[in-house]
Protein backbone atom coordinates (compact mmCIF):
# COMPACT_ATOMS: atom_id res chain seq x y z
CA UNK A 1 0.00 0.00 0.00
CA UNK A 2 1.09 3.56 -0.63
CA UNK A 3 1.36 5.98 2.10
CA UNK A 4 0.19 9.71 2.26
CA UNK A 5 4.02 10.56 1.72
CA UNK A 6 4.26 8.10 -1.08
CA UNK A 7 0.98 9.24 -2.54
CA UNK A 8 2.19 12.87 -2.39
CA UNK A 9 5.71 12.14 -3.93
CA UNK A 10 4.63 10.53 -6.65
CA UNK A 11 2.14 13.15 -7.57
CA UNK A 12 4.77 16.35 -6.94
CA UNK A 13 7.24 13.70 -10.41
CA UNK A 14 3.93 14.14 -12.26
CA UNK A 15 3.96 17.85 -11.90
CA UNK A 16 7.51 18.24 -12.33
CA UNK A 17 7.55 16.10 -15.48
CA UNK A 18 4.70 17.94 -17.03
CA UNK A 19 5.95 21.36 -16.94
CA UNK A 20 9.53 20.98 -18.61
CA UNK A 21 9.88 22.15 -21.85
CA UNK A 22 9.54 19.57 -24.74
CA UNK A 23 13.45 19.54 -25.49
CA UNK A 24 13.97 18.61 -22.28
CA UNK A 25 12.12 15.34 -22.65
CA UNK A 26 13.55 14.94 -25.84
CA UNK A 27 15.27 11.25 -25.83
CA UNK A 28 19.22 10.49 -26.28
CA UNK A 29 18.28 9.23 -29.60
CA UNK A 30 16.42 12.42 -31.22
CA UNK A 31 19.34 14.44 -29.80
CA UNK A 32 21.81 12.46 -31.69
CA UNK A 33 19.77 12.66 -34.85
CA UNK A 34 19.44 16.31 -34.45
CA UNK A 35 23.11 17.45 -33.63
CA UNK A 36 24.69 16.87 -37.20
CA UNK A 37 21.79 19.55 -38.47
CA UNK A 38 22.99 21.89 -35.71
CA UNK A 39 26.43 21.91 -36.77
CA UNK A 40 25.47 22.37 -40.21
CA UNK A 41 22.87 24.91 -39.66
CA UNK A 42 25.88 27.03 -37.61
CA UNK A 43 28.33 26.60 -40.57
CA UNK A 44 26.01 28.34 -43.14
CA UNK A 45 25.29 31.03 -40.37
CA UNK A 46 29.37 31.50 -40.30
CA UNK A 47 30.16 30.59 -43.72
CA UNK A 48 27.62 34.07 -44.77
CA UNK A 49 28.91 36.19 -41.75
CA UNK A 50 32.94 35.63 -43.03
CA UNK A 51 31.29 36.91 -47.12
CA UNK A 52 29.56 39.70 -45.49
CA UNK A 53 33.24 40.72 -43.64
CA UNK A 54 34.83 40.64 -46.60
CA UNK A 55 32.52 42.30 -49.16
CA UNK A 56 32.57 44.87 -46.07
CA UNK A 57 36.33 44.89 -46.45
CA UNK A 58 36.32 44.86 -50.25
CA UNK A 59 33.90 47.93 -50.35
CA UNK A 60 36.16 50.03 -47.90
CA UNK A 61 39.18 49.12 -50.32
CA UNK A 62 37.78 50.40 -53.64
CA UNK A 63 36.36 53.51 -51.56
CA UNK A 64 39.51 54.14 -50.30
CA UNK A 65 40.74 53.76 -53.90
CA UNK A 66 38.29 56.42 -55.30
CA UNK A 67 39.70 58.63 -52.21
CA UNK A 68 43.18 58.57 -53.79
CA UNK A 69 41.61 59.22 -57.24
CA UNK A 70 39.85 61.86 -56.26
CA UNK A 71 42.28 63.94 -53.95
CA UNK A 72 45.25 63.47 -55.94
CA UNK A 73 47.74 66.64 -55.91
CA UNK A 74 45.50 69.57 -57.84
CA UNK A 75 48.01 70.35 -60.18
CA UNK A 76 49.98 68.14 -62.91
CA UNK A 77 51.13 65.19 -61.16
CA UNK A 78 54.04 62.83 -62.19
CA UNK A 79 53.85 59.20 -63.40
CA UNK A 80 56.00 56.49 -63.96
CA UNK A 81 58.12 57.54 -66.60
CA UNK A 82 59.59 54.85 -69.43
CA UNK A 83 56.87 52.10 -69.62
CA UNK A 84 58.63 49.02 -70.77
CA UNK A 85 57.33 48.03 -74.15
CA UNK A 86 59.18 46.99 -77.10
CA UNK A 87 59.58 49.40 -79.63
CA UNK A 88 58.80 48.57 -83.16
CA UNK A 89 62.17 48.94 -84.34
CA UNK A 90 63.22 45.94 -82.21
CA UNK A 91 60.32 43.96 -83.38
CA UNK A 92 61.53 44.17 -86.59
CA UNK A 93 65.05 43.43 -86.34
CA UNK A 94 63.92 40.18 -83.37
CA UNK A 95 62.11 39.25 -86.39
CA UNK A 96 58.49 38.94 -83.89
CA UNK A 97 56.02 40.69 -86.07
CA UNK A 98 53.74 38.02 -85.96
CA UNK A 99 50.64 38.22 -84.15
CA UNK A 100 51.04 36.02 -81.47
CA UNK A 101 48.48 33.50 -82.48
CA UNK A 102 50.12 33.90 -86.33
CA UNK A 103 46.33 33.67 -87.56
CA UNK A 104 45.84 37.25 -89.21
CA UNK A 105 47.80 39.21 -91.91
CA UNK A 106 47.38 42.54 -93.62
CA UNK A 107 45.30 41.97 -96.74
CA UNK A 108 45.36 45.44 -98.90
CA UNK A 109 41.93 44.62 -100.05
CA UNK A 110 40.33 44.09 -96.89
CA UNK A 111 42.21 46.00 -94.05
CA UNK A 112 43.22 49.15 -96.19
CA UNK A 113 40.53 51.16 -95.25
CA UNK A 114 40.48 50.14 -91.89
CA UNK A 115 40.85 52.59 -89.44
CA UNK A 116 40.48 50.21 -86.46
CA UNK A 117 43.50 47.99 -86.40
CA UNK A 118 44.70 47.03 -82.89
CA UNK A 119 48.42 47.62 -81.84
CA UNK A 120 49.46 43.76 -82.52
CA UNK A 121 47.64 44.25 -86.27
CA UNK A 122 49.33 47.40 -86.53
CA UNK A 123 53.09 46.12 -85.55
CA UNK A 124 52.15 43.34 -87.35
CA UNK A 125 51.44 44.87 -90.97
CA UNK A 126 53.90 47.86 -90.79
CA UNK A 127 56.86 47.21 -89.19
CA UNK A 128 58.69 49.94 -90.69
CA UNK A 129 56.65 52.59 -90.39
CA UNK A 130 57.45 54.00 -86.67
CA UNK A 131 61.24 53.89 -87.17
CA UNK A 132 61.43 57.92 -86.79
CA UNK A 133 58.97 57.50 -83.28
CA UNK A 134 61.22 55.20 -81.64
CA UNK A 135 64.54 57.27 -82.48
CA UNK A 136 62.86 60.07 -80.68
CA UNK A 137 61.77 58.02 -77.92
CA UNK A 138 65.08 56.35 -77.65
CA UNK A 139 67.08 59.83 -77.80
CA UNK A 140 65.12 60.69 -74.73
CA UNK A 141 65.79 57.60 -72.73
CA UNK A 142 68.87 57.66 -73.58
CA UNK A 143 69.54 61.24 -72.10
CA UNK A 144 66.66 60.21 -69.07
CA UNK A 145 65.71 63.84 -70.29
CA UNK A 146 61.54 62.46 -70.00
CA UNK A 147 59.02 65.17 -71.42
CA UNK A 148 57.88 67.18 -68.43
CA UNK A 149 55.25 69.42 -68.14
CA UNK A 150 57.73 73.03 -67.40
CA UNK A 151 59.12 71.93 -70.59
CA UNK A 152 55.96 72.20 -72.74
CA UNK A 153 54.25 75.09 -70.80
CA UNK A 154 57.54 77.24 -71.67
CA UNK A 155 56.32 77.83 -74.49
CA UNK A 156 54.47 81.17 -74.18
CA UNK A 157 53.63 82.38 -77.49
CA UNK A 158 52.44 80.17 -80.58
CA UNK A 159 54.14 80.66 -84.01
CA UNK A 160 52.44 80.43 -87.66
CA UNK A 161 50.44 77.38 -87.92
CA UNK A 162 51.23 76.07 -84.17
CA UNK A 163 49.06 74.81 -81.72
CA UNK A 164 48.57 73.42 -78.41
CA UNK A 165 46.88 70.35 -77.82
CA UNK A 166 45.81 67.75 -74.97
CA UNK A 167 44.62 64.12 -75.34
CA UNK A 168 42.53 63.10 -72.41
CA UNK A 169 41.29 59.73 -72.17
CA UNK A 170 41.40 59.22 -75.87
CA UNK A 171 39.97 62.96 -76.29
CA UNK A 172 40.95 65.58 -78.35
CA UNK A 173 41.28 68.90 -76.65
CA UNK A 174 42.70 72.65 -78.13
CA UNK A 175 44.35 74.35 -76.06
CA UNK A 176 45.90 77.03 -77.51
CA UNK A 177 46.32 78.16 -81.59
CA UNK A 178 48.64 80.88 -83.11
CA UNK A 179 48.17 82.27 -86.09
CA UNK A 180 46.60 80.39 -88.94
CA UNK A 181 46.61 82.43 -91.60
CA UNK A 182 48.30 80.09 -93.98
CA UNK A 183 47.71 77.15 -92.80
CA UNK A 184 44.38 77.07 -91.35
CA UNK A 185 43.35 73.81 -93.78
CA UNK A 186 46.37 72.24 -92.80
CA UNK A 187 45.48 72.65 -89.19
CA UNK A 188 42.05 71.46 -89.56
CA UNK A 189 42.96 68.38 -91.63
CA UNK A 190 45.86 67.38 -89.56
CA UNK A 191 43.58 67.24 -86.53
CA UNK A 192 40.76 65.89 -88.37
CA UNK A 193 42.84 63.11 -88.85
CA UNK A 194 44.46 62.67 -85.47
CA UNK A 195 40.48 62.53 -84.32
CA UNK A 196 39.89 59.88 -86.53
CA UNK A 197 42.36 57.84 -85.42
CA UNK A 198 41.25 58.02 -81.73
CA UNK A 199 37.14 58.10 -82.56
CA UNK A 200 37.90 54.51 -84.35
CA UNK A 201 40.22 53.11 -81.50
CA UNK A 202 37.32 50.96 -79.67
CA UNK A 203 39.16 51.09 -76.32
CA UNK A 204 40.77 54.85 -76.51
CA UNK A 205 40.49 55.63 -73.22
CA UNK A 206 43.52 53.52 -72.60
CA UNK A 207 46.20 55.50 -75.02
CA UNK A 208 47.76 57.99 -72.52
CA UNK A 209 46.87 61.11 -72.08
CA UNK A 210 49.53 63.55 -73.24
CA UNK A 211 50.28 67.12 -73.91
CA UNK A 212 51.92 68.38 -77.06
CA UNK A 213 52.95 71.31 -79.71
CA UNK A 214 52.37 70.69 -83.42
CA UNK A 215 53.16 72.76 -86.55
CA UNK A 216 50.85 72.73 -89.34
CA UNK A 217 54.00 74.99 -91.21
CA UNK A 218 56.22 73.33 -93.83
CA UNK A 219 58.75 72.91 -91.06
CA UNK A 220 59.32 74.62 -87.79
CA UNK A 221 61.49 77.29 -87.49
CA UNK A 222 64.82 78.10 -85.49
CA UNK A 223 63.48 80.15 -82.84
CA UNK A 224 60.21 78.08 -82.63
CA UNK A 225 62.39 75.09 -81.81
CA UNK A 226 64.29 77.21 -78.81
CA UNK A 227 60.73 78.38 -77.55
CA UNK A 228 59.74 75.53 -76.29
CA UNK A 229 59.51 71.42 -75.48
CA UNK A 230 59.21 69.35 -78.55
CA UNK A 231 56.93 69.76 -81.63
CA UNK A 232 54.89 67.42 -83.82
CA UNK A 233 55.48 68.27 -87.48
CA UNK A 234 55.33 66.71 -90.89
CA UNK A 235 59.26 66.78 -91.79
CA UNK A 236 62.44 66.27 -89.85
CA UNK A 237 66.10 66.20 -91.08
CA UNK A 238 68.62 64.25 -89.66
CA UNK A 239 71.39 66.11 -87.55
CA UNK A 240 74.20 65.81 -90.54
CA UNK A 241 72.12 67.72 -92.88
CA UNK A 242 71.88 70.83 -90.95
CA UNK A 243 73.87 73.62 -90.94
CA UNK A 244 76.35 73.89 -87.90
CA UNK A 245 74.97 77.23 -86.72
CA UNK A 246 71.34 76.22 -86.93
CA UNK A 247 68.83 74.40 -84.34
CA UNK A 248 68.94 70.60 -85.01
CA UNK A 249 65.74 68.83 -85.38
CA UNK A 250 66.33 66.28 -82.35
CA UNK A 251 63.29 67.76 -80.58
CA UNK A 252 60.80 66.88 -83.85
CA UNK A 253 58.47 64.27 -83.57
CA UNK A 254 57.25 63.10 -87.25
CA UNK A 255 53.70 63.22 -87.78
CA UNK A 256 51.47 62.36 -91.18
CA UNK A 257 50.86 65.21 -93.10
CA UNK A 258 47.35 67.04 -93.88
CA UNK A 259 47.13 65.33 -97.35
CA UNK A 260 45.79 62.40 -95.49
CA UNK A 261 42.70 64.30 -95.21
CA UNK A 262 42.74 66.41 -97.79
CA UNK A 263 44.85 69.15 -99.66
CA UNK A 264 41.97 71.66 -101.24
CA UNK A 265 44.52 74.33 -101.76
CA UNK A 266 46.11 72.63 -105.26
CA UNK A 267 42.17 70.94 -106.06
CA UNK A 268 43.47 67.62 -104.63
CA UNK A 269 40.01 65.12 -103.45
CA UNK A 270 40.28 63.67 -99.92
CA UNK A 271 42.96 60.58 -99.68
CA UNK A 272 40.67 58.02 -100.31
CA UNK A 273 39.18 59.38 -103.39
CA UNK A 274 42.18 60.53 -104.74
CA UNK A 275 43.23 56.89 -104.27
CA UNK A 276 40.41 55.31 -105.81
CA UNK A 277 40.77 57.77 -108.56
CA UNK A 278 43.95 57.12 -109.29
CA UNK A 279 43.60 53.14 -108.62
CA UNK A 280 40.70 53.79 -111.59
CA UNK A 281 43.23 55.46 -114.35
CA UNK A 282 46.10 52.38 -113.42
CA UNK A 283 43.29 50.01 -114.11
CA UNK A 284 43.18 51.55 -117.76
CA UNK A 285 46.49 50.24 -118.65
CA UNK A 286 46.54 46.35 -119.42
CA UNK A 287 50.20 46.52 -118.80
CA UNK A 288 52.65 48.75 -117.73
CA UNK A 289 53.94 49.15 -120.35
CA UNK A 290 51.21 50.91 -122.34
CA UNK A 291 51.96 53.28 -120.46
CA UNK A 292 53.31 56.82 -121.70
CA UNK A 293 57.15 56.09 -122.06
CA UNK A 294 58.41 59.23 -120.21
CA UNK A 295 59.72 61.13 -117.00
CA UNK A 296 56.54 63.54 -115.83
CA UNK A 297 56.94 66.41 -113.21
CA UNK A 298 54.94 69.53 -112.60
CA UNK A 299 55.51 72.15 -109.98
CA UNK A 300 56.49 75.58 -109.19
CA UNK A 301 59.43 77.30 -108.82
CA UNK A 302 58.80 79.16 -106.17
CA UNK A 303 60.18 76.71 -103.66
CA UNK A 304 63.30 75.11 -103.92
CA UNK A 305 64.72 76.69 -107.27
CA UNK A 306 67.99 75.76 -107.54
CA UNK A 307 66.91 72.23 -106.80
CA UNK A 308 64.16 72.14 -109.54
CA UNK A 309 66.10 74.04 -111.61
CA UNK A 310 68.45 71.18 -112.02
CA UNK A 311 65.64 69.09 -113.08
CA UNK A 312 64.33 71.23 -115.45
CA UNK A 313 68.25 71.61 -117.25
CA UNK A 314 68.52 67.88 -117.04
CA UNK A 315 65.30 67.31 -119.29
CA UNK A 316 65.23 70.04 -121.28
CA UNK A 317 64.75 68.87 -124.78
CA UNK A 318 65.03 65.33 -124.02
CA UNK A 319 62.19 63.05 -125.47
CA UNK A 320 61.86 61.07 -122.87
CA UNK A 321 60.71 63.72 -120.59
CA UNK A 322 57.57 65.72 -119.81
CA UNK A 323 58.63 68.78 -117.50
CA UNK A 324 56.76 71.76 -117.36
CA UNK A 325 56.51 74.81 -114.56
CA UNK A 326 53.53 75.84 -113.26
CA UNK A 327 53.22 79.52 -112.34
CA UNK A 328 49.95 80.09 -109.79
CA UNK A 329 50.13 83.70 -110.18
CA UNK A 330 49.36 82.66 -114.16
CA UNK A 331 45.37 81.51 -114.64
CA UNK A 332 46.86 80.82 -118.07
CA UNK A 333 50.20 78.40 -117.31
CA UNK A 334 48.29 76.26 -114.32
CA UNK A 335 45.39 75.91 -117.21
CA UNK A 336 47.86 74.65 -119.77
CA UNK A 337 50.60 73.11 -117.41
CA UNK A 338 48.46 71.75 -114.28
CA UNK A 339 47.35 68.37 -114.34
CA UNK A 340 45.22 66.17 -111.57
CA UNK A 341 47.43 63.81 -109.81
CA UNK A 342 45.31 61.10 -110.68
CA UNK A 343 47.20 61.57 -114.48
CA UNK A 344 50.32 61.27 -113.04
CA UNK A 345 49.63 57.59 -112.91
CA UNK A 346 49.57 57.57 -116.84
CA UNK A 347 52.97 58.11 -117.09
CA UNK A 348 56.04 55.39 -116.63
CA UNK A 349 58.38 57.67 -114.63
CA UNK A 350 57.20 60.20 -112.45
CA UNK A 351 60.42 62.50 -110.97
CA UNK A 352 60.38 63.95 -107.35
CA UNK A 353 61.34 67.05 -105.77
CA UNK A 354 61.35 68.41 -102.28
CA UNK A 355 60.00 72.06 -101.86
CA UNK A 356 60.36 74.16 -98.96
CA UNK A 357 61.18 71.05 -96.69
CA UNK A 358 59.15 67.78 -97.91
CA UNK A 359 56.81 67.81 -101.04
CA UNK A 360 53.50 66.93 -100.55
CA UNK A 361 53.06 65.71 -103.34
CA UNK A 362 55.16 62.69 -102.65
CA UNK A 363 52.25 60.10 -101.46
CA UNK A 364 50.58 60.69 -104.37
CA UNK A 365 52.80 60.15 -106.61
CA UNK A 366 53.51 56.63 -104.52
CA UNK A 367 50.14 55.66 -105.42
CA UNK A 368 50.78 55.00 -108.98
CA UNK A 369 51.64 52.45 -110.44
CA UNK A 370 54.67 54.19 -111.64
CA UNK A 371 58.70 54.29 -111.34
CA UNK A 372 59.51 56.98 -108.81
CA UNK A 373 62.57 58.45 -109.49
CA UNK A 374 64.08 61.21 -106.64
CA UNK A 375 67.27 62.65 -105.69
CA UNK A 376 68.56 62.13 -101.97
CA UNK A 377 65.69 63.10 -99.60
CA UNK A 378 66.68 65.47 -96.78
CA UNK A 379 63.73 66.18 -95.21
CA UNK A 380 62.21 62.58 -93.72
CA UNK A 381 58.65 61.55 -93.50
CA UNK A 382 57.22 58.44 -91.68
CA UNK A 383 56.80 56.44 -94.51
CA UNK A 384 60.69 56.78 -95.62
CA UNK A 385 61.90 53.80 -93.40
CA UNK A 386 59.96 51.88 -95.99
CA UNK A 387 62.17 53.02 -99.28
CA UNK A 388 64.51 50.55 -100.75
CA UNK A 389 66.60 52.13 -103.46
CA UNK A 390 68.69 48.52 -104.82
CA UNK A 391 68.57 45.08 -105.39
CA UNK A 392 65.68 42.97 -106.37
CA UNK A 393 63.10 44.64 -103.66
CA UNK A 394 63.83 47.99 -104.75
CA UNK A 395 60.68 50.60 -104.87
CA UNK A 396 62.20 53.61 -106.49
CA UNK A 397 64.73 54.88 -108.10
CA UNK A 398 67.18 57.75 -106.52
CA UNK A 399 69.32 59.69 -108.82
CA UNK A 400 71.92 62.37 -107.42
CA UNK A 401 70.85 65.73 -106.10
CA UNK A 402 71.50 67.97 -109.17
CA UNK A 403 69.82 65.16 -111.39
CA UNK A 404 73.16 64.71 -113.41
CA UNK A 405 72.75 61.13 -113.83
CA UNK A 406 69.28 61.10 -114.67
CA UNK A 407 68.90 60.63 -118.31
CA UNK A 408 71.16 57.61 -117.75
CA UNK A 409 69.20 56.12 -115.46
CA UNK A 410 66.21 56.20 -117.62
CA UNK A 411 67.40 55.31 -120.63
CA UNK A 412 68.62 52.43 -119.01
CA UNK A 413 65.00 51.74 -117.87
CA UNK A 414 63.84 52.21 -120.88
CA UNK A 415 66.06 49.54 -122.42
CA UNK A 416 65.28 47.57 -119.60
CA UNK A 417 61.76 47.55 -119.24
CA UNK A 418 60.99 44.46 -117.54
CA UNK A 419 63.44 46.17 -114.60
CA UNK A 420 61.40 49.21 -114.44
CA UNK A 421 58.02 47.38 -114.38
CA UNK A 422 59.61 45.29 -111.34
CA UNK A 423 60.55 48.42 -109.04
CA UNK A 424 56.90 49.98 -110.04
CA UNK A 425 55.26 46.47 -108.99
CA UNK A 426 57.30 46.56 -106.03
CA UNK A 427 56.20 50.55 -105.51
CA UNK A 428 52.03 49.47 -105.31
CA UNK A 429 53.05 46.32 -103.18
CA UNK A 430 55.12 48.78 -100.67
CA UNK A 431 53.16 51.77 -100.78
CA UNK A 432 49.92 51.61 -101.94
CA UNK A 433 48.88 48.86 -100.55
CA UNK A 434 50.12 48.76 -97.06
CA UNK A 435 52.03 51.98 -95.83
CA UNK A 436 50.05 54.72 -97.27
CA UNK A 437 46.74 53.31 -96.60
CA UNK A 438 44.69 55.09 -94.48
CA UNK A 439 44.90 52.03 -91.60
CA UNK A 440 48.57 52.91 -91.95
CA UNK A 441 48.25 56.81 -90.99
CA UNK A 442 45.65 55.75 -88.43
CA UNK A 443 47.91 53.40 -86.65
CA UNK A 444 50.42 55.63 -86.94
CA UNK A 445 48.71 58.70 -84.99
CA UNK A 446 48.25 55.86 -82.18
CA UNK A 447 51.56 55.01 -81.97
CA UNK A 448 52.78 58.56 -81.40
CA UNK A 449 50.37 58.70 -78.91
CA UNK A 450 51.23 56.01 -76.51
CA UNK A 451 55.21 56.57 -77.42
CA UNK A 452 54.83 59.87 -76.57
CA UNK A 453 53.23 59.51 -73.68
CA UNK A 454 56.17 56.62 -72.75
CA UNK A 455 58.18 59.44 -72.57
CA UNK A 456 56.27 61.79 -70.91
CA UNK A 457 56.82 62.06 -66.79
CA UNK A 458 53.52 63.93 -66.52
CA UNK A 459 49.59 63.60 -66.94
CA UNK A 460 48.00 66.64 -68.14
CA UNK A 461 44.82 67.94 -66.08
CA UNK A 462 41.39 68.90 -67.61
CA UNK A 463 40.63 71.28 -65.33
CA UNK A 464 42.61 74.27 -64.28
CA UNK A 465 42.98 74.33 -60.42
CA UNK A 466 43.33 78.28 -60.31
CA UNK A 467 40.16 78.60 -62.17
CA UNK A 468 37.89 75.39 -62.71
CA UNK A 469 37.57 75.98 -65.83
CA UNK A 470 38.08 73.02 -68.70
CA UNK A 471 41.83 73.71 -70.15
CA UNK A 472 41.08 74.61 -73.71
CA UNK A 473 38.15 73.22 -76.04
CA UNK A 474 36.89 69.65 -77.14
CA UNK A 475 38.13 69.41 -80.33
CA UNK A 476 34.04 68.76 -81.85
CA UNK A 477 33.67 72.34 -80.54
CA UNK A 478 36.43 73.94 -81.51
CA UNK A 479 36.58 73.02 -85.04
CA UNK A 480 33.34 74.57 -85.45
CA UNK A 481 34.25 77.99 -84.09
CA UNK A 482 36.83 78.25 -87.13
Amino acid sequence: MWGPGKVNTRQKMAKQQQSKPTWATTSPRVLGLLRPRILIALGCALTLLLSACLLVLRFQNQSYALQLQLFRPSRYFEKECYAAGESATDRLQHGSTEMSNGEWEFVASRDANNYALNSEQCLAAFPKLFTEIDKSVEQRKETNNPITFKEIDSRKTLGQGMARAMIYKGELFIIEYGDMMYTASRAKSTLHSLHRALVATPDRESLPSIEFHFSADDFVWDDLKLAGGPVWAYSKRDTSDIDEDAVDDSNIWLMPDFGYWAWPEVDIAPYRETRRRIAAVDAEFKTFQSKKKQLLWRGSLNTAAELRNGLIDATKNKYWASVRVVDWGNKKSVEENLLPIEDHCRYMFLAHTEGRSFSGRGKYLLNCHSVFITHPLIWREAHHAAFVSSGPEANYIEVARDFSNLESKVEYLLDNPQIAERIANNSVTTFRDRYLTPAAEACYWRYLIQKYGEVSDFEPKLYDDRTGKMRGQPYEQWVLGL
